[in-house]
């Protein structure tokens, strides 16, 4: 077993006594080691790594990415081990997750794909995955949970198939119920699987085969895929590689360490398999020289260097490993970050007078925090939610601080003890339905730029899209064929349809009529046919405000927003009677509990509720004592 592969054991044993499976981890990294060793490197280097995830050349940049995104956690575990191991880059492959819309099958898709499974050879393999499909159909089950059925999980008898905590996602066990329909399907399935089937050397209740174990996940299509990626793997040609660099465990000796007082002592180093003396050790190849410690002045002269301080590396390492690596932060995010610590660290910079780059984690302390807190309220002007989102990114940078800077745990833990401020929560603005008319009619569609914002103001009015979604669309997101609606991609990267209504459905029609372009064009664009920023889109509807108060003077009293519409979309809605969760839905809301800020703008439902209670019967006036030893407690 070579050295690479030992720590590989090593760092698959320490993950999975987390609690991690690590299956795929598991079969990938004992390729990545094969092929550094092919290519006849000891070092894991960033180019390395690179090309072997590159493999095979015809997959997907998606299947790439997860390859490295392998490796680069291998890489920081070794990088702890053998400092010259290097990380690569998390962007490499620009790939950015969206949620993909689920594909709905019919009745007649289902009947499609029995009949399908029904033709299959030998007949137990058709049974098996004609009852297997038919009951993923009727119960939602997820296939790993199906494929997992023991014969003892189904209880055709009382119509129940137990889920266990060990097929489960995150181990919860529950109980599904069966249609008496689907009990009786699984009870033919079950008479056929024994007469084909006597003797079953499996547990398994679903069998495809005799002397085969349960139906395999994907498992003809990753055999394909398996037999390519090797046949690529032979016809490729060897990497270039780096001069040649034995690993620690393959030539401990070539191991020099770069301090002065202890280069006597590590020039003869040993092989220790994990934990060594610490010390700055260097990986050097066997061609350089000096690896022996004969250039001391160099070393001596590397050491003399102006060392940065910890902080700039490791906010970098921030955006680039944990919000973009790790958590795969939107653009939204990362720009709301950005803006954070860039009025955080100018307003260091300026209170103590060290350049930005020099600052230190220590330097940026609870009391600098707080200071910057109240700074962003009385001084910049801003709310108590903007001052709550600064703090919430500033305890987020904090958090990744505390796992990789141990020595400054109680300055860490001091700003992250600050707590957010508590804010008021006032009654949402809205507009009504004269309003509303008021604002439309506002936009002068004699010209393009009001028919633009004409088209917007309707299809904002109508859908309640947020600005970043509205900003965003394009003219392929607009369906007007039956089934009239809009297509976004909203808050936390979910994908939703809106339908549009008859007049929104003309008017947006009569605008691509106008607006003729290509497919990925803005849907509302700019006069150079770019796309509109969100100052824009304030601007232009505080243009049509103004134009509106003058036909409805009770727009002047509200302060009106592109988010006040959405607000008018919801309430509109629930004047019409829909339910809140219907409501929660329509906006692309994570949680219901967002939905019911609506319920406490509407007086209608409250004054309903009123109407049906019974009045007091309470008389006027003040309260009397019935004694006279009561009037006199009562006076004193």
């Amino acid at each position: 077993m070579s050295g690479l592969q030992a720590h590989v054991d090593d760092y698959l044993r320490l993950r999975r006594a987390l609690g991690y499976k690590l299956e795929r981890h598991g079969r990938l990294l004992p390729q990545l080691v094969a092929y550094l060793e092919a290519a006849g490197a000891g070092t894991l280097t960033s180019e390395l790594q690179i090309s072997w995830a590159r493999q095979p050349a015809s997959a997907q940049p998606r299947h790439w990415a997860a390859r490295l995104a392998i490796a680069r956690g291998f890489a920081a575990y070794l990088q702890t081990i053998a400092p010259a191991t290097e990380i690569p880059p998390a962007e490499v492959f620009a790939v950015r997750y969206r949620r993909p819309t689920p594909y709905l099958w019919s009745q007649e898709d289902i009947g499609r794909l029995l009949e399908a499974a029904r033709a299959l050879r030998p007949p137990l393999k058709a049974a098996s995955y004609q009852a297997l499909f038919g009951l993923l159909a009727v119960t939602g089950m997820r296939v790993g949970e199906a494929l997992a059925l023991d014969r003892d999980d189904v209880d055709l008898e009382r119509g129940v198939v137990t889920i266990r905590e060990q097929t489960a996602k995150l181990e919860r066990a529950r109980l599904v119920p069966l249609h008496p329909t689907t009990v009786e399907a699984l009870e033919h399935y079950v008479r056929t699987r024994r007469r084909l089937c006597p003797r079953p050397r499996s547990s398994a209740f679903f069998l495809s085969g005799c002397h085969q174990d349960r139906p395999q996940r994907g498992q003809q299509d990753g055999q394909e895929d398996h037999d390519r990626a090797r046949a690529a793997d032979r016809d490729r040609p060897a990497p270039r590689t780096r001069p040649q660099a034995r690993f620690c465990h393959l030539d401990a000796a070539r191991l020099a360490a770069s301090r002065r007082a202890d280069r006597r002592t590590h020039r003869c180093a040993v092989d220790l398999p994990r934990a060594h003396q610490p010390g700055r050790d260097l990986l050097v190849s066997d061609r350089d020289s000096g690896a022996d410690g004969s250039s001391r002045r160099t070393a001596r002269a590397a050491l003399r260097r102006a060392v940065m301080s910890a902080l700039a590396p490791a906010l970098e390492a921030f955006f680039t490993e944990r919000l973009i690596g790790q958590r795969q932060a939107s653009q939204n995010t990362i720009a709301a970050y950005r803006d954070t610590f860039r009025l955080l660290l100018r307003f260091a910079s300026q209170r103590s007078g060290t350049p930005p780059s020099e600052l230190d984690i220590a330097a940026l302390d609870a009391p600098l925090v707080a200071a910057f807190l109240d700074h962003l309220e009385h001084e910049r002007g801003n709310t108590v939610a903007t001052r709550n989102n600064r703090l919430a990114a500033i305890h987020s940078l904090f958090g990744y601080l505390a796992l990789h800077h141990p020595e400054n745990a109680g300055s860490i833990q001091r700003v992250l003890a600050i707590p957010p401020k508590r804010t008021e929560r006032n009654l949402l603005t809205y507009l009504t339905e004269p309003e509303v008319d008021a604002l439309l009619a506002a936009c002068d569609q004699t010209s393009w730029t009001g028919r633009r914002d004409h088209a917007m103001l309707t299809l904002t009015i109508q859908t309640g899209l947020r600005i970043s979604e509205l900003i965003a669309l394009s003219r392929q997101d607009v369906t007007l064929t039956t089934g009239a609606h809009v297509h976004t991609v909203g808050k936390g990267r979910k994908e939703r349809r809106t339908p549009l209504t008859p007049p929104t459905r003309t008017v947006l029609g009569a605008w691509l009529h106008e607006r003729a372009g290509a497919p990925d064009d803005p849907l509302f664009p700019t006069t150079t046919s770019k796309r509109l920023s969100r100052d824009a889109v304030e601007h232009r509807l505080a243009i049509h405000l103004q134009t509106a108060a003058a036909r409805c003077p009770s727009i002047k009293t509200k302060h009106v927003t592109m988010h006040t519409l959405r607000h008018t979309a919801a309430m509109r809605l629930l004047l019409a009677g829909n339910d809140i969760t219907v409501i929660a839905l329509w906006l692309g809301h994570e949680q219901i509990t967002t939905t019911q800020i609506y319920l406490h703008a509407d007086m209608t439902h409250k004054q309903e509720a009123i109407d049906r209670t019974k009045p007091l019967a309470a008389k006027p006036g003040r309260y009397r004592p019935p004694d006279t030893l009561l009037a006199f407690l009562e006076a004193l």
